[in-house]
């Protein structure tokens, strides 16, 4: 039995037929409980259908299964919790990290403190399908759990077997038991497939339990603070947007150039890449020479600490066999891992911004000079499938004819890989700052969220009498302003330069920046015209 296998009590063997019978009576169980306690009479005649359909015949006078199925006191180590609401109560298994309950072993204790109609909105939300979209909006999430970290990491590092768990959580036997359709939109769960380009990583090759993966996520979240703007949920976007960055690209064409060692490890970094972010940028660590800008001397000094935190967790003085998600990998998966992750997290750091995308530009150039062809927004073979034949990690053999020159081959192979894997890691960065890719609403939301975190920063600055950062001053910085800069020297260019690389990015974000960005314009001719007016006003008063 494998790794995964032995660490879920519902991967069950075609022969285990009385432990697939004990699960199937654990999610009776749960089901029992919640639903009883209810008090909905249409429901426990639903639940004593399926009941009998499966042999539980016993009842009590009142109505309950009793001993026979539950066992006795069913709730005597268990605690009652009222869902937030009001009303229903609910049980689950407590404990500090994981859940030793046999029900829904991939599924996060947080989970199973939810409300069914929370269970079924968000199961929807975080289907495969859904994470792979452009337009997923992580503020639906949130609204439904404080902790939209655990519950997108757990969706995306622990796929494909996530949807499953979540259907089967709500549906333990596949029987419609409260009544819901689950295969249309008016509540019940949507099917996950049906996308065009929404594939998957081949994750279970890697050896991961679910369960250090949400111990892991668990316990980052609750390292981030408080923000406006760096906080969980901002985590929780990137760590989406990054995953849909990577679905836009040809699935044959990335998974050559990819493995899933660094996939994995490229979305586990998205996780940490801002955790214990302070709400002060890099710029006043220095001109405040705090502790953080002394122990790293001023550069990328908060990038080097989120990076620090999270390897601290997961390799080093911090590890736990809680949340140990590299435990059954080798050695040399774990290197190459790290070196994945530190490299993409101190890659988010805007000081290094231009000089990457110069990168990118002269790698380009370079991939070109060794075929002889302008390659870049080449609709017939575009870059990406350029460098995957060069670097088919799954087929050596085939990269190279036998003839070639040893020494061209070897240029050529360095200078793809080299390309892939800038390109690959500045997909973070990518994510990073993309709010202002995103949908109108969306990106609104963030534009007010990192505004309001800059101006506390001006705020203290001018307090402690240091220099105020740029964008830092509400008395002078505007939205439309702040953004119209942002998109034009640094939003756009970076998508654009992707979008020669992934051509969907043309059709899928490009329009969304160009949108953003020609709504700030109008705003600030607005503004600009009522100023104007007004200032007419004012002028034609001082002349009389």
């Amino acid at each position: 039995m494998s790794n995964r296998e032995s660490t879920t009590g519902r991967r069950l063997t075609s022969s285990s037929s009385s432990s697939r019978l004990k699960s199937m009576k654990e999610s009776l169980r749960i089901s029992i409980l919640e639903i009883e306690e209810s008090d909905d009479e249409q429901c426990i005649t639903c639940l004593r259908d399926v009941l009998d359909t499966y042999g539980v015949q016993s009842q009590t006078p009142g109505g309950r299964r009793d001993a026979l199925f539950f066992g006795r006191n069913r709730v005597s180590d268990r605690r009652a919790h009222r869902s937030p609401a009001g009303g229903d109560i609910r049980f689950s298994e407590r404990s500090d990290y994981g859940d030793e309950s046999p029900h829904c072993d991939y599924c996060p204790k947080e989970w199973k403190e939810l409300t069914p109609e929370a269970q079924t909105k968000l199961a929807n939300l975080l289907s495969w399908q859904n994470l792979s979209k452009w337009e997923f909006d992580i503020v639906e999430v949130t609204e439904l759990t404080n902790q939209p970290l655990l519950f997108v990491g757990w969706a995306i590092l622990c796929e494909p077997n996530v949807v499953e768990e979540m259907q089967s959580s709500i549906y333990p036997l596949g029987v419609n038991v409260a009544g819901v359709n689950r295969n249309n939109n008016l509540g019940g769960m949507v099917p996950s497939s049906g996308t065009s380009y929404a594939y998957h990583y081949d994750f279970d090759r890697l050896n991961i339990d679910p369960r250090a993966v949400c111990n892991f996520l668990r316990e980052v979240e609750s390292r981030y603070k408080p923000n406006p703007y760096h906080n969980n949920i901002h985590a929780a976007d990137v760590t989406q947007s990054l995953h849909c960055l990577f679905q836009l690209m040809d699935e044959k064409d990335f998974l050559r150039i990819c493995n899933p060692v660094a996939i994995f490890s490229l979305l586990l970094a998205a996780t940490f890449h801002d955790v214990g972010h302070p709400g002060t940028n890099n710029l006043f660590q220095k001109n405040a020479m705090t502790p953080l800008a002394i122990k790293y001397n001023d550069v990328s000094v908060l990038e080097n600490m989120h990076s620090a935190i999270g390897h601290s967790l997961l390799m080093g003085d911090e590890k736990h066999e809680l949340w140990d998600i590299f435990e059954a990998w080798s050695k040399e998966d774990k290197i190459h891992a790290r070196s994945i992750m530190v490299s993409s997290i101190l890659g988010t750091c805007m000081e290094g911004h231009f000089e990457t995308l110069q990168t990118l530009d002269s790698l380009i150039d370079k991939v070109e000079e060794n075929l002889g062809v302008d390659i870049v927004g080449d609709e017939t073979q575009p870059i990406l499938s350029v460098l995957a034949e060069t670097l088919d990690t799954a087929n050596p053999s085939k990269k190279h004819g036998e003839d070639e020159d040893l020494s061209k081959r070897s240029k050529v192979e360095d200078d793809h890989r080299e390309l892939a894997d800038k390109m690959i890691k500045m997909l973070l960065h990518a994510a990073d700052i993309s709010n202002p890719a995103k949908a109108k609403e969306t990106a609104l939301y963030w534009t007010d969220c990192a505004l309001s975190e800059f101006f506390a920063q001006g705020d203290k600055e001018k307090e402690m009498g240091l220099p105020v950062s740029p964008l830092c001053d509400r008395s002078t910085v505007t939205r439309a302003d702040s953004q119209i800069g942002f998109i034009r020297f640094v939003v756009q260019p970076t998508f654009e330069l992707l979008g020669e690389m992934i051509p969907r990015v043309k059709d899928v974000i490009i329009p969304k920046i160009d949108a953003n960005l020609a709504s700030w314009y109008r705003l600030k001719s607005k503004r600009n015209s009522t100023h104007s007016l007004g200032s007419a006003s004012l002028g034609s008063v001082t002349e009389e």
